[in-house]
């Protein structure tokens, strides 16, 4: 039996700054106007709980990783790469 292992479960999330747009009161057929730019930054956020598959006292190990922008196939693995050392 392998005493090394673990279980993980992960997952990656992402945010960006766009602001709400939301219904407003404006006199009937005077549509209000917001103006924003759209260069919005963005955001993405990879997080893990860990299990010791052998040694249950251990508890929940958290792991995260942010990164600016959005993650792509090569930064997921760089994560992953990551965690095995954590």
């Amino acid at each position: 039996m392998n005493t090394r292992a673990w279980i993980v479960f992960l997952d990656e999330s992402g945010v960006s700054l766009l602001p709400q747009v939301r219904r407003t009161y404006a006199p009937r057929g005077r549509t209000p106007l917001f103006r924003h730019r759209l260069n919005w930054k963005r955001a993405s956020m990879a997080g893990a709980w860990g299990y010791h598959s052998t040694d249950p006292e251990r508890g929940a190990q958290p792991c995260f990783h942010l990164k600016p922008g959005s993650y792509d196939t090569p930064g997921l693995i760089e994560v992953l790469e990551q965690m095995k050392v954590f």
